[in-house]
């Protein structure tokens, strides 16, 4: 069974409707992971619309200790850290408890309170000190600068943190499975292949979308050489360093569409392509989608000086070369690919992505 059939047969037995989005992510699947993941993504929304500032203390610790400098003294710093309230672990329990009531009543005492870290460490608020002074010390060597900008970082921090252990649960939990994933223009539509991904895609929208998988697939199948030349050229200039102030030259690998003039460019590349497809997209949709120019990557050692344009093969490592230009065309197919896939889903108007659990 390949790819699209093995699709094809899951979306019988699944709702895409019962989906689960997990940051820009929505998953389907069978069996209890999907029930799993809903309640994770549950407690992740209920924490997420707390106060959570409101659960911990704020205070200044000063036991942490950078990694050591040359001296071998070490350099010591504080931080500001948020600890859960309350003087005991079950002090703390029962405080936190009281807060997430509803929280713990929907899912569980030891699912909730095990995601909530007891101690979250943010950002430094001191210099770093090469003597650890004592406790009564601190308060004299804080910034005031740091100390503002630790606690505008734990806005965005202390959230993170404490929604950590929910996110690498899921994590776990998603790592099980096999991912295969989705583009949806219409629920009810065809499982189809554009440029390697797969689309359900209606009548209407299979229509928008073949000319563009009719242009992906004569380029894959003919290959980037049949649309372009591959040249090393010498025109590229380092920014000077402190040992050359002229700067350091190099030679790199460059792809050009086939032709000599931009109209010739032009005409050899439409006349490459599928002549039903070209006439489909339009003249401007097709050249939109293979760059003129792709430079790829330096295949000499940097020059001090720049040779005239018959010493440059001497400075040439054929090896790198032979290299540089797969490496190109590699970077080709992934241009035109993504170029491709970005026309589609704008001709499409926009399609849901879904991961299908497999």
């Amino acid at each position: 069974m390949d790819r699209i059939e093995r699709v094809a047969e899951a979306l019988r037995s699944l709702d895409l409707g019962a989906g689960v989005s997990i940051e820009g992510r929505t998953f389907v699947g069978g069996g209890d992971v999907m029930t799993l993941l809903r309640d994770l993504e549950g407690l992740a929304a209920g924490l997420a619309s707390r106060d959570l500032f409101a659960l911990y203390d704020r205070i200044v610790a000063h036991d942490g200790v950078f990694s050591e400098d040359i001296a071998g003294s070490g350099r010591y710093y504080a931080y500001l850290v948020f600890e859960l309230k309350g003087a005991t672990p079950e002090e703390k329990e029962a405080t936190l408890a009281a807060s997430l009531e509803d929280l713990l009543s929907q899912y569980g005492k030891d699912a909730v309170l095990s995601k909530i870290p007891p101690r979250i460490v943010g950002r430094q608020v001191t210099e770093a000190l090469t003597l650890r002074p004592e406790s009564e010390d601190f308060p004299a060597y804080y910034s005031k600068v740091r100390m503002a900008y630790a606690e505008k970082m734990a806005i965005e921090e202390l959230p993170k943190a404490v929604l950590a252990g929910i996110r690498a649960e899921q994590e776990r939990l998603l790592d099980g499975y096999d991912w295969t994933t989705l583009r949806v223009e219409d629920r009810a539509g065809e499982v189809v292949d554009v440029c390697g991904d797969l689309y359900l895609l209606s009548a209407e929208g299979l229509g928008k979308a073949d000319p563009y998988r009719l242009v992906w697939e004569t380029f894959a199948e003919r290959g980037p050489e049949r649309f372009y030349d591959f040249d090393v050229l010498t025109d590229g200039e380092y920014p000077p360093d402190i040992e050359d102030a002229l700067g350091r030259y190099y030679a790199y690998v460059r792809a050009t569409r086939k032709g000599q003039a931009p109209e010739d460019r032009e005409k050899t590349l439409l006349e490459a392509l599928p002549a039903a497809a070209v006439e489909a997209l339009g003249r401007d949709a097709v050249l939109a989608l293979f760059k003129e120019y792709v430079d790829g990557d330096q295949v000499t050692a940097s020059l001090t000086i720049r040779p005239e344009a018959e010493e440059f093969p001497s400075y040439f490592n054929a090896k790198k070369i032979d290299a540089g230009k797969e490496r190109l065309r590699k970077q080709i197919a992934i241009n035109v690919q993504a170029e491709v896939i970005a026309a589609v889903e704008r001709a499409l108007g926009g399609v849901e992505k879904f991961v299908i659990l497999e």
